[in-house]
Parts: structure tokens; C-alpha cells; sequence
């Protein structure tokens, strides 16, 4: 696997290290921030480490929605493009589904 085609967020390590401790760690910290994490046998084998485990940011294209929103109305805010108060109305129910409130 080139460099160029590694996922964005990775960690691997090889039987050596303290294995249990740091798995649990790390997964538990993946987690509990709300990350997708996986454990990859191709990737481990391709990369040339005995595990491998692959983190994904599921809210990445809700924040890239809102980002999206923002960067349009920072351009210059155009009222009849663009209604401000659904689109402030649609960054909050996507904010407030991520956090359920």
C-alpha cells in the first residue's frame, strides 16, 4: 500500500509493545470521542505491523455542511440565495442531532 492510499487516521504497533494497555487506551479514547474504530488485518499486513486499526470521524460531512453553509454566507451574504434564518435553523439541527440534546 502506497503512502499516498494510507487512511487518514491509523495506528498500528507490533506484538512487542505493551499490546493490551495500549489497545485499550486507544480504543477507549476513540470512542469515547465519538470515532469509529476498526480493526484492519489487510492494512496490518500491508503496512508490515502484526495489528492495525483504522479511525474514522463520522460527523466529518455534517461539520463539512455546516462549514459549507458558513463559507458561503462569509462570502457575502446574499439574502435571496440564501435564507438566513433556515440556514442558521439547519446548522443548529445538525449540531444539536450530533450532541442530542
Amino acid at each position: 500500500m502506497s503512502k499516498e492510499k494510507l487512511p487518514k487516521h491509523y495506528f498500528a504497533y507490533n506484538d512487542e509493545a505493551y499490546k493490551n494497555e495500549i489497545e485499550e487506551t486507544i480504543i477507549t479514547e476513540c470512542e469515547s470521542a465519538g470515532l469509529d474504530i476498526s480493526e484492519d488485518e489487510d492494512l496490518a499486513e500491508q503496512r508490515g505491523y502484526d495489528r492495525a486499526w483504522i479511525v474514522v470521524n463520522p460527523y466529518k460531512d455534517k461539520l463539512k455542511k455546516i462549514l459549507d453553509i458558513c463559507n458561503a454566507n462569509a462570502k457575502g451574504w446574499n439574502e435571496i440565495e440564501h435564507d438566513p434564518v433556515a440556514e442558521f435553523k439547519l446548522m443548529s439541527e445538525i449540531i444539536k442531532e450530533d450532541l442530542k440534546i
